[in-house]
């Protein structure tokens, strides 16, 4: 039979699908994982815009230019404040900044050559690509971290949920404080709010999640519960319950964790101290400072599952709590209020046709939704842990960073000759924020672009 070398005729490249952006749909993967920016059009210009535009960016209105390169700026000041620390010599080309943002659409798509230029000297096609990559990775993160109620409520929605936790914790006349509750008051060491996070910090977090979107976040509100013993961190949790300060029916279940206290050995060790009692052998005190003075940790590895930049000396119990919020609707508000300007000036067939054009019909007086908060209870012990040594947020900070520039910019890295190492990590930094590790070219990996397929980019690897 012939052989058929070249480019496949139109009816076999229908089959040949473009994996990267198939496990993105269907296989769970994030787009901030492509390998680079899958247009199927070669990145011209027109698929360029059409692509924009169905993101949700007309570059035809002026408002959308404007937020573009607002979401350019802030991606561009990430990586050169952020993503690049501790690489002195490595530069975002300067073209970045001015070159439209269709032709660098165009260039991660690895479509037609685009001049990228770095200091008046071109940058050679590979790179170019790999930075515009880059770039569009981090402006995608922003674009999602300035979500509409970050903007709009926060300060509302942030004071209402610390609300309940203020009124709950009191302190006395010599300055200490503790948590109120009818039935028992638990001592505190230290009670503190989660400042508001700024953007940079968001897209930081957003850039480890698989999913990568601002609606991942469960800790833009947050506080933190210090306590003397481990035991004392269980009744913090007891007291937030009574007192209703947190609603058990609205904790999201996947993001509770505790490697404070082992529970079943806490429940044991009770059970046992109480038999002594019942038995003589300790009385009310002695059995209430025995129970007290429990102290084992839960075993396993369940911490550096959900969140593998924490140190293990990281003990605390932590879920998220969700509040409803009900808010007044400002559009509803303004509406009324353009209704009786209206009725001021204007009479008869003007007044209501007016009226109808401010009609308030299909606009809910009212906005309501939940809110996720974050809750830390933890020991002293652990707190100090967390706050100096291998533990501290300095060196978290540093493990997120050197994460997110492996996943941000894996080709330039590898393009320069930069390695890194995981550091003070304890996993793989590019696998933990929903990359996969080392790039393997599996089946039809590189057929994204279907007119170039030829018959050796059909090769199955290991088969010959």
């Amino acid at each position: 039979m012939q052989a058929h070398p070249g480019p496949l005729p139109p009816l076999l490249q229908t089959y040949v699908f473009s994996w990267e952006t198939m496990h993105t749909i269907i296989g769970g993967r994030s787009a901030i994982d492509l390998s680079h920016l899958r247009l199927t059009d070669h990145g011209s210009g027109d698929e360029a815009y059409r692509f924009l535009q169905r993101y949700g960016y007309d570059l035809n209105r002026a408002s959308h230019v404007e937020e573009v390169e607002r979401i350019r700026v802030e991606g561009l000041g990430f990586l050169r404040g952020m993503v690049l620390q501790g690489l002195p010599d490595v530069h975002v080309p300067d073209g970045l900044d001015t070159l439209p943002i269709l032709d660098v659409l165009r260039i991660a798509a690895g479509g037609a050559p685009v001049p990228l230029n770095h200091q008046g000297v071109q940058v050679r096609a590979d790179l170019a690509t790999a930075w515009s990559c880059a770039l569009l990775r981090v402006m995608h993160t922003v674009a999602h971290a300035a979500n509409y109620f970050q903007n709009n409520f926060y300060p509302e929605i942030r004071e209402r949920i610390l609300n309940r936790f203020v009124q709950q914790v009191r302190t006395r006349e010599d300055g200490s404080q503790f948590l109120h509750c009818a039935s028992f008051d638990v001592p505190l060491v230290r009670f503190e709010v989660k400042e508001t996070k700024p953007l940079r910090s968001v897209v930081l977090k957003l850039l480890q999640k698989q999913e990568n979107v601002a609606y991942d976040l469960f800790d833009h509100i947050g506080v933190r519960i210090i306590v003397r013993r481990p035991v004392d961190a269980l009744f913090a949790v007891r007291a937030l319950r009574e007192e209703h300060t947190i609603m058990y029916p609205n904790i999201k279940p996947t993001r509770s964790r505790n490697t404070l206290i082992d529970l079943d050995a806490y429940d044991l060790h009770v059970r046992a101290c109480l038999l002594k009692f019942q038995r003589g052998e300790l009385d009310e005190a002695a059995t209430a400072r025995a129970i007290h003075l429990f102290d084992i940790k839960p075993a396993g590895s369940e911490q550096i599952d959900w969140n593998p930049y924490s140190s293990d000396k990281y003990r605390s119990i932590q879920f998220t709590s969700r509040q409803m919020i009900r808010l007044e609707n400002p559009l509803y508000t303004r509406l009324l209020e353009a209704q009786i300007i209206a009725r001021k000036h204007l009479r008869g067939d003007q007044l209501q046709e007016m009226l109808m054009a401010l009609s308030t019909i299909g606009v809910e007086p009212n906005i309501q939704f939940f809110f996720p908060y974050e809750v830390q209870v933890m020991d002293i012990a652990s707190y100090e842990a967390a706050t100096s040594g291998r533990a501290s947020y300095a060196e978290y900070k540093q493990r997120q960073i050197a994460s997110v520039r492996r996943r941000v910019m894996p080709r330039v890295l590898e393009l320069l000759g930069i390695t890194q190492e995981s550091g003070a990590g304890r996993v793989d930094p590019a696998q933990a924020a929903g990359g996969s590790g080392a790039r393997k070219r599996g089946p039809f990996a590189s057929t994204g672009i279907l007119p170039h397929i030829r018959a050796e980019d059909l090769q199955i690897p290991g088969e010959s």
